[in-house]
């Protein structure tokens, strides 16, 4: 029964590394597929899991359109993710995620051009998973999930001092507060070149609790198989009066088992994923370089052995970029997930 061994390995890894990142590849032939699931659905306790997300941005945009950079703007995050889960049964699990934060980066401000790194904790977030449906026939599977987590105010949020001043308008005050936050009014830097690096780019907290609300679908069919994962932020208002806007994310595709061994499987996916989000808030005000809308595309690929052993990797490159006024976007993206079930 290959398929069962593989099938519990999918489905465990889909709720330790959804809050890291989209799901990538899942599962192997249908005997050790299954395998793989119901072994790992039947075993409550503890797992633990590590997930690294690294993003190059170096390109900077003006309302979706490219423009030049000077001055090399750049920055590079690495978000390393701690995942700390407990199955009380085999359709619940709990699950605690610890970010730390790395960010190294380039860009211009009122004295020249200046480089600097933030590191530290991240916002914690506590998941619970409860499997809705699990289905199985003679050549597929079917799994059916949902998710509801929490995000406390754990990271520092001083960076966001910057969006303060950034918004302290030295000019023009006899201009109504309505024009100042309308999308078209100027943001950072009247005085000075526009920057697409700002606080709220390289911050490692909100200042916020939030909620994250999720849904995950794993099907396949022989060697064949697909995942969808779509994940809603619902924010609230954080430190020095900053909200970040509310954030959509949907992922998914189709991939195939390449090697459905009794002790391991190899999957291939071909990954999609949108992100949106609208434009933050400072004090009521909008800020107008916060809202985008991107689309990435690339390779994931899943590994398991036996039934503890899952990994996953997935390379994406982004094919369309929407976003307000002057920002940074990303040209690369790379994410990784290892998992062990005890």
């Amino acid at each position: 029964m290959r398929t069962v061994r593989w099938i519990r390995l999918a489905a465990a890894l889909v709720p330790l590394v959804v809050a890291a990142a989209p799901p990538s590849a899942r599962g192997c032939d249908i005997c050790a597929i299954y395998t793989a699931t119901e072994l790992q659905e039947s075993r409550v306790g503890l797992r633990l899991g590590v997930a690294e997300q690294f993003t190059r941005f170096a390109t900077l945009q003006q309302d979706g359109r490219k423009i030049a950079n000077p001055a090399g703007e750049r920055l590079e995050s690495s978000i390393t993710q701690l995942l700390f889960g407990y199955a009380w049964s085999p359709q619940i699990l709990l699950q605690l995620n610890v970010p730390v934060i790395h960010r190294n980066f380039r860009r211009l401000s009122p004295a020249g051009r200046e480089r600097d790194q933030e590191s530290g904790l991240g916002d914690v977030s506590l998941h619970v998973f409860a499997t809705l449906l699990h289905s199985t026939w003679e050549a597929s599977i079917q799994r059916l999930s949902v998710s509801l987590g929490i995000e406390f105010p754990t990271g520092s949020p001083r960076r966001l001092r910057e969006e303060l001043a950034d918004h302290e308008e030295p000019s023009h005050p006899e201009v109504p507060p309505i024009f100042r936050a309308a999308p078209f009014w100027p943001r950072h830097g009247l005085e000075t070149a526009q920057s697409g690096i700002h606080g709220h780019d390289v911050v490692l907290g909100s200042g916020s609790t939030d909620l994250i609300f999720g849904g995950q679908w794993l099907g396949t069919y022989r060697r064949l198989y697909g995942t969808l994962l779509l994940q809603y932020f619902l924010r609230t208002e954080g430190s020095y009066d900053y909200t970040f806007a509310d954030e959509t994310i949907f992922s998914g595709g189709p991939g195939l088992f390449l090697w459905t061994a009794h002790r391991s499987t190899l999957g291939l996916q071909s990954l999609f994923t949108l992100h949106t989000k609208g434009t933050d808030t400072l004090r009521g005000e909008r800020v107008g370089d916060t809202g985008a809308t991107f689309v990435y595309v690339g390779p994931a690929t899943h590994w398991t052995w036996r039934t503890n052993l899952s990994a996953d990797v997935a390379v994406e490159v982004p094919i369309l970029q929407n976003t307000t006024s002057v920002q940074i976007v990303p040209d690369l993206r790379v994410r990784g997930g290892l998992v062990w079930r005890f």
